[in-house]
C-alpha cells in the first residue's frame, strides 16, 4: 500500500462516511483498525497470520475432542 493509499484508508475508516458500509460496521461495534491494521501488512503476512490463526484453532479443537465431557 503506498501512503497514499494508507492515508486514505485510515482516514475513511477512522471517519466513515454517513450511510456507508464501514459506518455501518462502526455502528455495531466492528473495529475498523483491525482491519486498516490488516491492510497494511502484505499479501504474504496476512497468509502467515492466517496459517498461525488456523493453527491455533486446529490445537483448541483437538484438544476439546481429547477433554472428557464436563459434567
Amino acid at each position: 500500500m503506498t501512503p497514499e493509499q494508507s492515508k486514505l484508508a485510515y482516514e475513511l475508516i477512522t471517519n466513515p462516511p454517513a450511510g456507508s458500509k464501514l459506518a455501518d460496521a462502526k455502528d455495531w461495534g466492528v473495529d475498523l483498525t483491525l482491519l486498516y491494521a490488516n491492510l497494511k501488512r502484505t499479501p504474504s503476512e496476512r497468509a502467515r497470520s492466517f496459517a498461525s490463526m488456523v493453527h491455533s484453532y486446529n490445537g483448541l479443537r483437538d484438544a476439546a475432542r481429547e477433554s472428557p465431557p464436563s459434567q
